[in-house]
């Protein structure tokens, strides 16, 4: 047999290996959201512990916490967002010894009972000197070079809420007309967003914060069916989700 029929043979039993994967139990029937990790998009400042341990990592990049992916300030990363989720993180006091969260509240009212501190942080109004933290969380598919999803979580807090509500508005004030030629907001899954970073600064303080702009819709069916079950199953288990571990190295700034 020739080189050419041999790659021609091992080709197509390729394609016949990859079909016989399609339409078949996985394994994956029990493990719901709740039994992965889902990777964390963070955008990287100059005190981001992520900077110490790789010397090739920078500030104003973007990384994947998981993989390790990187991407540039300029470039940035698509993602479709599937799900937007807000909480009320509470914090033990810096230097207590307690990285993770105290505790995880779900809803505003816990912002009722607070005041806002010298460093503009929301702190408990029990002289436990814990603070809360408004957290905004986005459930996204990467979207790769080639259009290869992967699921991961990006959490907007501190001085990143104001790209967060910019980022909102953009998706909320989305119209595109229907069949009937009435103007109607899609779901915020409908359409790719690139998000770079760009330098921030107040007074003598400068930093990284997003920068998100529109860039198309959804044309792929498979992404559409990606979209719409990453955004039913987050929505069901977005109450689950659990904060960053060591809060005081996330290398965030205050307002």
């Amino acid at each position: 047999m020739n080189k050419v029929v041999a790659k021609k043979n091992n080709g197509s039993a390729a394609v016949a290996i990859m079909k016989s994967f399609e339409n078949v139990s996985t394994g994956f029937e029990d493990m719901g959201a709740d039994d992965l990790q889902l990777p964390r998009l963070k955008l990287l400042q100059a005190m981001s512990p992520e900077i110490e341990n790789d010397e090739a990592l920078r500030a104003g990049q973007i990384l994947n916490s998981v993989t390790g992916d990187s991407w540039s300030s300029d470039g940035g990363v698509k993602v479709i967002p599937c799900v937007y989720h807000k909480t009320y993180v509470e914090w033990a006091p810096q230097g207590s010894g307690t990285k993770g969260p105290v505790a995880v509240h779900q809803s505003k009212s816990v912002m009722d009972d607070t005041v806002r501190g010298e460093d503009n942080k929301f702190y408990k109004n029990d002289n436990s000197g814990n603070y809360i933290e408004e957290t905004a969380n986005y459930f996204v598919l990467i979207v790769g070079e080639k259009g290869e999803t992967s699921q991961a979580v990006i959490s907007m807090k501190s001085s990143q809420l104001t790209p967060s509500r910019n980022w909102n508005s953009k998706m909320k004030n989305l119209k595109i007309k229907n069949s009937s030629g009435v103007y109607f907001t899609p779901p915020m899954w409908s359409h790719i967003y690139t998000l770079r970073s760009e330098k921030a600064k107040n007074g003598d303080k400068t930093w990284y914060k997003w920068k998100i702009d529109v860039d198309s819709m959804l044309t792929s069916d498979s992404h559409v069916q990606e979209a719409s079950s990453f955004s039913e199953e987050m929505g069901k288990a977005k109450d689950k989700l659990v904060p960053e571990q060591d809060e005081t190295k996330s290398g965030e700034v205050p307002f």
